[in-house]
């Protein structure tokens, strides 16, 4: 079954608006350019059988280029923007696309990507029709006058293919049916009590999750407008929302302290001159989390879940989970902790987190192509997260770290996480990461950090403060500041990048109070 027609329709009779990048786009427009791009990629013989990649950054030509190949029914592959090189041609060659569609910009990056692979058409806009040697370039077509799309209309749908960043291996595509992405919108819409007077804004990427189908398709089953912005600018956020009558966002990780920080300036009555009443998303670090609340007079849903099983659990601001929880299991998903046994973990103590679907349609059909790590994944029914955290005797879970993320010293278990969360809460400091590193002749791992400082604050005053506020087995021995830290193509940050380098010259040893890279 394909479910995106009846969305369209739904959306379509609605009086809800549609913005990209802060301009306002008309809905015949844009289903213009739904119907030319769809017809086209029919004449290529593209149907529900054929895998079709994306390439595109957010645009109203990227959601047409979504909407009639979802209408097709054929095999979505949105790419992430950033991959290219030798990644690149691994992902084309691995969800097996025969088409891809780009933007001019990087159309370059695609065509150095496509040998080997079965790539034989690219479309793009702004490009002359040519012959590459076995993949032909066509001119994406233009928007057509006539706003019909019914007879794109495929009754079946292979569904989407959202790949992982690919930190600990190949990156697997996780394998959605088109059902399971929209009941998530529909549990999303439904959970945050979206309607027709409602204007959503998402800044992240349409590769994402969070903007297809927690942002975009949640605004399209409520019948409410959405805003799709190219990138987040926390400078301009409130001017954003103001001028596009939003009324909830998306966030994920350190967004809500950024918004918190760049904010600073406002009085009080300018922090609510806004229409902003939810902010929905995963990641907020509990010391934002109250101060966000109580300035901007938003209310916070946080929610945990991963592109194979999302939304597993909700804490929303009027529930009785504390903050710092990721909440209580939900429509969804059950939630358990597990000991690496197989055996319940009791409450308070920390294991895998592990999830198992509650309804049909919600939880992933599997990676594609990768049986194998589909049944690895999986045991006694349970989906084993890689995740760990530990859930209190009321069931309010807590999340931990990644797995392969905890540090232990000393005896003593580490959680990166939390380690983050305390030094992302001081203003001094606007995104860092912590991990494990070795020093030259030691018997064990030290803690080490390496941050991106705010304009004007100074490394020793943020040193003191988490002297202050983390346990000293906790407290980083090595300091290393960055102008950025270095991020895979969905934006985690590389970690094992950073442990590779080590101490570099400028990495501060805190044992000895200068720049140093000796141990103690």
């Amino acid at each position: 079954m394909n479910p995106l027609p009846r969305l369209l329709d739904t959306w379509l009779s609605g009086d809800a608006g549609l913005r990209v990048d802060g301009a306002d786009v008309q809905k015949a427009s844009l289903m213009g350019r739904v119907n030319a791009v769809g017809e086209q990629l029919r004449s290529l013989g593209v149907d529900s059988s054929s895998r079709v990649a994306t390439y595109m950054d957010n645009s109203e030509e990227a959601i047409a280029v979504w909407f009639a190949s979802a209408l097709l029914g054929c095999l979505e592959v949105p790419l992430n923007t950033n991959y290219r090189g030798e990644l690149l041609t691994f992902l084309l060659r691995d969800s097996g696309a025969q088409v891809v569609c780009c933007d001019a910009q990087h159309l370059a990056t695609v065509l150095a990507c496509v040998e080997g692979t079965d790539v034989r058409h690219v479309l793009v806009s702004d490009a002359a029709e040519e012959v590459l040697g076995r993949t032909m370039v066509h001119p994406l077509a233009p928007a057509s006058g006539a706003a019909d799309y019914g007879k794109l209309r495929s009754a079946t749908s292979s569904g989407v293919v959202l790949y992982t960043s690919g930190t600990t291996g190949p990156s697997k595509g996780v394998h959605h049916s088109q059902e399971s992405c929209v009941e998530l919108a529909r549990a999303v819409a439904r959970l945050n009590g979206y309607g027709p007077g409602d204007a959503l804004l998402n800044f992240f990427p349409l590769y994402h999750q969070n903007a297809r189908y927690t942002g975009v398709a949640a605004a399209l089953v409520a019948g409410c407008g959405f805003q799709l912005d190219r990138a987040f600018s926390s400078s301009r956020f409130w001017e954003i929302c103001r001028a596009g009558g939003i009324t909830a966002f998306n966030y994920l990780g350190s967004v809500l302290g950024m918004i918190l920080k760049a904010s600073q300036e406002l009085s009080a009555d300018q922090a609510r001159d806004h229409a902003v009443r939810l902010a929905w998303g995963a990641g907020a670090q509990r010391e934002v989390w109250a101060r966000f609340e109580g300035r901007f007079g938003v209310a916070i849903t946080e929610v945990y879940g991963l592109s194979e099983a999302p939304m597993a659990t909700i804490n929303r601001s009027s529930d009785p989970s504390p903050v710092g929880s990721v909440g209580r299991e939900g429509d969804l998903f059950a939630v358990r902790v597990m000991r690496p046994d197989g055996q319940e973990a009791h409450p308070g103590e920390v294991g895998e987190i592990c999830l198992r679907p509650k309804r049909p349609n919600i939880f992933m059909r599997g990676y594609l192509g990768r049986e194998q790590d589909t049944v690895k994944a999986t045991r006694d029914l349970w989906f084993w997260t890689g995740d760990s955290g530990w859930l209190n005797p009321d069931g309010d879970l807590f999340f931990s770290d990644r797995i392969k993320d905890a540090i232990r010293r000393k005896g003593e278990n580490i959680s990166a996480w939390e380690v983050e969360s305390l030094l992302l809460a001081q203003p001094g400091v606007m995104d860092c990461t912590v991990y494990a590193t070795r020093p030259d002749a030691a018997e064990e791992d030290e803690v080490m950090v390496a941050l991106v400082l705010a304009s004007g604050a100074g490394l020793d005053e943020v040193i003191a403060r988490a002297a202050e506020d983390l346990p000293r087995y906790a407290l980083p021995r090595y300091w290393r500041v960055l102008p950025a830290l270095p991020r895979t193509p969905t934006h985690k940050v590389e970690k094992a990048r950073l442990r590779a380098e080590g101490l570099t010259a400028g990495v501060v040893d805190r044992l000895t109070s200068n720049d140093s890279t000796t141990g103690e």
